[in-house]
């Protein structure tokens, strides 16, 4: 409980972090835009100051005089002979007007800006005048297209000629305005990103540390619980023989005394046996252990290994189905630690294999390995099992739930051996159709030393 606790609140932690650095990043990024559009805006009015500060612009009194004749023809025309709206007209010849574009450009290269922009003119009011007549002709029922939401307003002008008075404003903008911001941002994107990365990597690590933590846990626990079963077992019946031996009665009964001697001599060898096991694991993780290779007949070997293993298992109903299939003659290996590798596999499958238990055994010789694949007709192993079965300690879930003896150590020792002499150790099942086991060692003596 107390673990959820810790992975909640460092969730709802790294949720307001994020939160955080958006309202972070968002904050500076409208500041931005405010110091983008003081920085432009105030450039482009000086620009346009400038522009209308000119003595003469002839190019432009050329505009009025235009509108000024069109004017004239609106207001003493035939209606249905004037091409279009008078509004539409006017911002078309306005807008064509390029002298103050061409300027802003010249004069923004000069302050040292080279901004991508497009030149927009807005039209606000537009009346016809004759001797004291005066006629609005927009805004009416023609709504003409404004300037782009995030333009700058480079100035607002009313001019008032013979036969008409307008009201504009300019605009500029800047096509790449939110590329350049994030450009300026680079740095605080950077960091910001980066240190979401690294908390997110942080909070990962500690997570699965936890969560590993917790597993090995469980393990440890399962663990000592299944020594303690194991251990009692062979202690409880040494006691409870020992105990007989000391009665008279007993005493008297030569083949009872004989029976029970027995009976201590094979639990007190089982109870070595366990001992011995732990203490193998152990030693060889300090790495103490070394491998005794020598050259084997391999055939030979594995046909007496799986004789003996059924000679043990008599009564039991086991049936090994032996396969050898281009067996190289020899192998150099560890026969102890390689037999007692095997051994543990067809343990297992004793074990978790249906009654009566069939294995099947296929050895064979690829490309400078010896091949032993080992199959059951057990119930199989569940996906999300197998990739932890060759863990220290590791029991899965049907060796629970059937109560099945064992520390969780025998895959475990199977996996450090084969690696050890420069081999692989690869598990698949099919649930419901058993499991297999393939064990892959070099043929040649690769290393004289495990």
């Amino acid at each position: 409980m107390k673990s959820r606790i810790l992975i909640f609140l460092s969730a709802l932690a790294l949720i307001v972090l994020v939160a955080m650095q958006f309202i972070f990043v968002t904050d500076t990024y409208v500041t931005k835009q405010k110091q983008f559009d003081s920085r432009y805006g105030n450039l482009v009015k000086k620009g346009m100051a400038v522009f209308t500060s000119q003595d003469f612009n002839y190019d432009f009194d050329s505009v009025m005089y235009i509108l000024d004749n069109l004017s004239l023809e609106y207001i003493y025309g035939s209606q249905d002979s004037l091409p279009g709206h008078p509004g539409e007209l006017f911002l078309n010849s306005m807008a064509g007007y390029r002298e103050p574009e061409i300027f802003l450009r010249d004069f923004m290269h000069k302050a040292g800006e080279e901004p991508d922009f497009t030149y927009h003119v807005q039209l606000n009011e537009l009346y016809f005048l004759n001797l004291g007549f005066e006629k609005k002709v927009y805004p009416d029922s023609l709504l003409l297209p404004g300037a782009p939401q995030d333009a700058l307003l480079a100035g607002s002008y009313t001019h008032e000629r013979n036969f008409f008075r307008i009201s504009y404003d300019i605009y500029i903008d800047f096509e790449d305005r939110n590329k350049m911001i994030l450009n300026e941002m680079w740095l605080i994107l950077s960091l910001s990103v980066f240190t979401l990365l690294l908390v997110f990597t942080v909070f990962y690590i500690t997570l699965r540390s936890m969560l590993l933590q917790r597993r090995l846990s469980e393990m440890k626990t399962d663990f000592i619980n299944n020594m303690t079963h194991e251990l009692k077992t062979p202690l409880s019946t040494i006691s409870v023989a020992s105990s007989s031996l000391g009665k008279r009665s007993v005493i008297q009964e030569e083949k009872m005394v004989e029976e029970l001697s027995q009976i201590i001599k094979k639990q007190n060898r089982h109870l070595s046996e366990l001992i011995d096991r732990i203490l193998d694991i152990n030693i060889w993780e300090r790495d103490q252990v070394r491998l005794k290779r020598q050259e084997i007949d391999a055939e030979k070997w594995i046909r007496e290994l799986t004789q003996t293993f059924l000679l043990k298992q008599e009564g039991s109903g086991l049936d090994i189905d032996l396969e050898v299939d281009a067996c190289p003659e020899t192998i150099w290996m560890d026969e102890v630690h390689m037999s007692t590798t095997i051994n543990n596999i067809l343990s297992n499958a004793v074990k978790y294999g249906h009654s009566p238990c069939k294995i099947k055994v296929i050895v064979s010789g690829k490309n400078g390995f010896l091949e032993i694949a080992i199959s059951d007709n057990g119930p199989g192993i569940r996906r999300e099992e197998l990739k932890h079965v060759f863990e220290k300690f590791y029991r899965g879930k049907e060796s629970k739930e059937r109560v099945i003896k064992g520390l969780g150590l025998g895959l475990y020792y199977v996996k450090q051996i084969t690696e050890a002499h420069g081999g692989t150790l690869g598990a698949k099942s099919t649930p419901g159709k058993g499991a297999e086991f393939i064990i892959q060692i070099p043929i040649q003596n690769g290393d004289t030393a495990g």
